[in-house]
């Protein structure tokens, strides 16, 4: 994935952007990253207002789940400008000090939030969703569950398969899809 279009950021971060899912796994000693599923809706609140002066900016709503430890995120991912200027908690508001906004209407970005038992935690990190090529960058650092990692993965387009049962659009994955599904 060519992260040129990403918004500048740290020494640090951009070297973890640019590391593919095996280097980054080599540098911290793993022989093998954390298995991951993304799964993606369409927004279907797209471009509604939900107060004075507020619209719902999110393209595509999603959740983030790793296998080993346990554990769920929530992503919203918008275009970049929308998601600049809509860092509302702490952690991602220090992570704007280091980021110059760059627009690409290709590209959609996401803060990462943890979700446990209806708590909602931001946690450091980002998505970044590169439409034309189909491609997800995510990076987690939540130290909580001893996850720092960066994955470049392939999204697909879900089957319909259970009538009745909500099944996202797109779902992307390090895993055989059908343990995903």
């Amino acid at each position: 994935m060519n992260n040129s279009h990403l918004p500048q950021l740290t020494q640090q971060q951009q070297f973890l952007v640019r590391a593919t899912p095996a280097t980054h796994s080599k540098i911290k000693g793993d022989l093998k990253m954390k298995n991951i599923a993304v799964r993606l809706w369409n927004n279907e609140m797209f471009g509604k207002t939900y107060g004075k002066g507020k619209r719902k900016n999110a393209f595509y709503n999603g959740t983030v789940e790793i296998s080993i430890p346990p554990v769920k995120y929530l992503i919203d991912l918008e275009t970049i400008t929308s998601w600049y200027h809509n860092a509302k908690y702490p952690i991602h508001l220090k992570m704007l000090d280091n980021i110059e906004p760059y627009d690409d209407a290709n590209i959609l970005l996401s803060w990462i939030v943890r979700y446990e038992s209806g708590v909602k935690t931001p946690v450091h990190g980002y998505c970044c969703f590169d439409i034309n090529k189909l491609q997800l960058l995510i990076n987690i650092v939540d130290p909580e569950y001893r996850i720092n990692e960066t994955w470049e993965l392939a999204v697909k387009e879900c089957l319909n398969r259970t009538p009745g049962k909500p099944t996202p659009n797109l779902i992307a994955t390090n895993y055989e899809l059908k343990l995903a599904a």
